[in-house]
């Protein structure tokens, strides 16, 4: 029966490199006092005995873990874990390490954080529109700095980096009348949030002043499977919208799919579609959706560079920074 090797821990760095054990966990402490010959026998030490400093000890003695909380809906939609390897990438370069805090459907069906603080974490990325508002409000009473990212929540009071939504909605209205669009329709899910109503308010304003009329707005589910229902409904009446501006590509993908295979309707000669995110699949043979891209590299550089503002300096002025995006063309557009 093999013996379990024991770690190596701060006290056998310190009698190998015969300095207190106190001046080994100054070395591995940014910004502590320590002489350059007595961290140069700590490093030598600790490289012999290949040691690794202790992150959570560490973070009793500096009151700092280094772990930033990344606060996000299911990840299995197609952008998230893109979004989720960014804000890791410029945590880990800026000496930060992301931790996925899960969360769940309280009693009133809002998204709540259960125990959010046994995370020890320095800050939190928030990243979707549908938490119950006592979590930024918990943060804030701990004096934990939050930043949404790509989404808000409304009626909170904290930084936040996303997309121009507005701008992408009038942009939308535009592409569509130019392309000879006539009964137009805003497809969306049925939870309300403030991107989403920032989107349509930007499409129904332009498409208003282009045309005098608002555009029709459908409610569905933002999930694919349970969206079907409604997008058929839609397609057998009689007034069917000839484009669809959608708030997200799983619904614009599944319109196509119902339209294709169900009513045998032809993309973009009976209806034209643009959709929101530009994920993977929307570039696929299959589909060519027409859509918008966010730039999720700038919003996870702007993002964490907002919360590490506030978790190293301690300054809560909010900043709310808007990224444009852009219309990426593909088919499912009619030719000017």
């Amino acid at each position: 029966m093999s013996v379990k090797k024991q770690p190596v821990t701060a006290s056998d760095v310190a009698k190998l490199a015969g300095v207190s054990q106190s001046t080994v966990s100054r070395v591995f402490i940014d910004g502590s006092s320590v002489s350059a010959a007595a961290r140069e026998k700590v490093f030598a030490a600790a490289k012999e005995l290949n040691y690794r400093p202790n992150a959570f000890a560490r973070s009793l003695t500096t009151n700092e873990s280094k772990l930033i909380g990344l606060v996000f809906p299911d990840s299995d939609y197609p952008i998230h874990m893109e979004t989720l390897q960014l804000l890791s990438k410029e945590l880990q370069k800026n000496g930060y390490s992301a931790v996925l805090i899960p969360w769940e459907l309280d009693a009133q069906q809002q998204h709540s954080i259960p125990n959010i603080f046994q995370y020890r974490v320095d800050g939190v990325m928030a990243a979707s529109a549908q938490f119950n508002t006592a979590l930024y409000e918990e943060c804030q009473d701990f004096n934990i700095p939050i930043v949404q990212f790509a989404r808000v929540e409304e009626g909170t009071s904290c930084s936040s980096a996303i997309s121009d939504n507005y701008s992408a909605g009038k942009l939308a209205a535009r592409t569509l009348v130019e392309r000879g669009a006539k009964k137009l329709a805003y497809l969306t899910g049925d939870i309300p949030s403030y991107t989403n109503n920032e989107r349509l308010e930007g499409f129904t304003e332009e498409l208003t002043d282009l045309t005098g009329s608002a555009p029709r707005e459908i409610n569905t589910s933002y999930v694919y499977e349970q969206a079907l229902e409604g997008i058929r409904a839609v397609l057998a009446a009689d007034d069917r919208p000839d484009a669809f501006f959608c708030s997200t590509d799983i619904l614009a993908i599944a319109l196509m799919d119902v339209a294709k295979n169900e009513f045998g309707l032809s993309i973009p000669e009976d209806f034209q579609v643009l959709g929101f995110d530009d994920i993977p699949q929307a570039s696929w043979l299959g589909y060519q959706l027409s859509t918008f891209k966010q730039d999720f590299n700038r919003l996870a550089k702007e993002a964490v560079k907002q919360l590490l503002k506030q978790v190293q300096t301690d300054d809560q002025t909010m900043v709310k920074l808007m990224i444009p995006v852009e219309l990426v063309e593909r088919g499912t557009l009619r030719s000017k």
